[in-house]
């Protein structure tokens, strides 16, 4: 699990392209050529990092679901499928994270 420090780096980053990208459907920038283009490279450097960050949370939440099936449920196919789900899931996010 990454440090608190790089989630909330990380939910910032996210919050300032959602802002960029909300300007970019602003009319006056819209007709700024200038600032629509600059506004639109700042926006594609981050796009990478919030991708990545939103397919980590994804990953983690369906990693959280899986464990609480294999704890709860009496089912062992079931059990045995939410077992390899988090082997699998537990490399994914192994792998987002040190992207």
């Amino acid at each position: 699990m990454p440090a608190a420090y790089l989630i909330q780096k990380l939910e910032s980053v996210e919050q300032t392209f959602n802002e960029l990208t909300r300007r970019m459907g602003d009319p006056d920038v819209a007709t700024d050529h200038g600032e629509f283009q600059r506004i639109a490279k700042v926006r594609a450097s981050l796009e990478e990092t919030v991708l990545t960050y939103e397919t980590f949370r994804k990953a983690e939440q369906d990693f959280k679901e899986s464990q609480q099936i294999l704890k709860e449920s009496n089912d062992p196919e079931l059990k045995e499928m939410a077992s390899m789900e988090v082997d699998e899931l537990s490399t994914t996010l192994d792998e987002l994270e040190q992207k």
